[in-house]
C-alpha cells in the first residue's frame, strides 16, 4: 500500500507527521521564523548538541533529497529520525546532490510515486511519552512555560511565543528541562496546536 501524500510546490511527498508542527515547514522552505526552534529542537530531540543549521539552505536541496526529507518528516519524531535529518542536513550543506544509499533504503516505502488525489493530511501516533488522559495537551506546555518565565498567548490552537525565546530553554544547560519541554512541545503538535513566532510578546503584554 503507497503512502498518502501532499502536495507542496507542484510535487506529491508523504504526509507529514503533525509532531514536528513548524519545523517541518522550516526544513521545507527554510523561512528563518522557526530557524532557532527547529534547530534547537533537533539539537535536543537528537542528543547531537553541538548541531547547526546555519550553513543549511532548503533550496540547496535535490529532488531526491527533498523526497527524502519528507520522507523522514513523516516519521514521528524521535533520537533516530532526528539523527537523520541531521544527517541529511550535513549532506545538504556539504553541497552534495545524491542521497546517502543507507537514508535511501530505510525510507524507499515511503518515498514511492504518491496517488495525486491525496488530501493534505498528517499523520497522528503519539508520542513514546503519552500524554495522561486527565491532562489536556496544552496545559503541561503552559505550566512549563509559566515555570521558566516565558510568554505565551493562546487564540484557539494557535499558541503564540517567542521561539527564540523558547529555543534557548531548549537548549536549558538542565537536562530535565530540555526533556520535559520538548514532550510538551510534542504533545502541543500532536493534538493540533501550531506554534507561531512572537517575538515582540511580553509578560506584561500576556497579562494584558
Amino acid at each position: 500500500m503507497k503512502t498518502p501524500s501532499i502536495k507542496l510546490d507542484g510535487e506529491y511527498y508523504p504526509k507529514l507527521h503533525q509532531g514536528w508542527g513548524g519545523c517541518a515547514e522550516e526544513l521545507f522552505h527554510y523561512t528563518s521564523r522557526y530557524y532557532s526552534y527547529t534547530e534547537a529542537f533537533l539539537r535536543n530531540l537528537s542528543g547531537i548538541r553541538n548541531f547547526s543549521m546555519a550553513g543549511f539552505k532548503a533550496d540547496n536541496m535535490s529532488a531526491q533529497q527533498r523526497h527524502l526529507m519528507a520522507a523522514i518528516l513523516s516519521c514521528k519524531p524521535e533520537m533516530a529520525t532526528a539523527r537523520d535529518i541531521i544527517r541529511l542536513v550535513a549532506e545538504i550543506e556539504a553541497g552534495q546532490s545524491a542521497i546517502n544509499a543507507e537514508l535511501e533504503l530505510r525510507y524507499r516505502q515511503k518515498m514511492e510515486v504518491f496517488p495525486e488525489n491525496a488530501p493534505l493530511v498528517y499523520d497522528h501516533h503519539c508520542h513514546p511519552h503519552q500524554l495522561p488522559a486527565d491532562v489536556a495537551p496544552l496545559e503541561p506546555f503552559l505550566a512549563l512555560a509559566d515555570r521558566l518565565g516565558l510568554p505565551v498567548s493562546v487564540n484557539g490552537h494557535c499558541v503564540e511565543a517567542p521561539l527564540k525565546q523558547l529555543a534557548q530553554h531548549l537548549d536549558s544547560a538542565q537536562p530535565q528541562i530540555r526533556e520535559n519541554l520538548q514532550t510538551a512541545v510534542i504533545w502541543l503538535h500532536d493534538a493540533g496546536f501550531h506554534l507561531h513566532n512572537a517575538p515582540e510578546l511580553t509578560r506584561s503584554k500576556q497579562a494584558d
